[in-house]
């Protein structure tokens, strides 16, 4: 009847039970501590440490996917400029991560990222990008 209730079936907790036990051993990419600060800054407190690594685990996995996307599209970026170019030269498999394939990769996944105007696309020269409104008179 408890196992109705829950709506977990023993298979199901087995598994779960098997994740937990494999959980003691695993030593997650984001430190228990910043987890912990992190679920604290958002109103959580546990001192259960299953849920501590579980929200490392999530967090990771997530991280992992996001990054994973965004190095797809920088792939395809890359594969689209060398078709543009195809000068001959060697295939220089040389991959820079962009904040626009970040973005791209985020908003699959409901995130809104935008640089500012000022980020890194104006040459370092006398001349001021837009928005800057010092002058260069001394």
């Amino acid at each position: 009847m408890e196992e109705a209730s829950l709506g977990a079936t023993a298979a199901e907790r087995e598994v779960a039970e098997n994740l937990l036990l494999a959980m003691e051993d695993y030593s997650p990419t984001i430190p228990d501590e910043v987890t912990k600060h992190f679920l604290r800054l958002s109103g959580y407190e546990s001192t259960d440490d299953h849920i501590t690594r579980l929200v490392s685990l999530a967090a990771h996995k997530f991280v992992a996917d996001l990054t994973s996307d965004a190095m797809k599209h920088c792939e395809e970026r890359k594969e689209q400029q060398s078709r543009a170019q195809s000068k001959g030269k060697g295939d220089v498999r040389r991959l820079v991560l962009t904040t626009n394939d970040l973005a791209r990769s985020s908003s699959e996944f409901g995130i809104s990222i935008r640089k500012p105007v000022y980020y890194a696309d104006y040459p370092a020269t006398s001349e001021r990008g837009p928005g800057e409104g010092a002058s260069t008179e001394r």
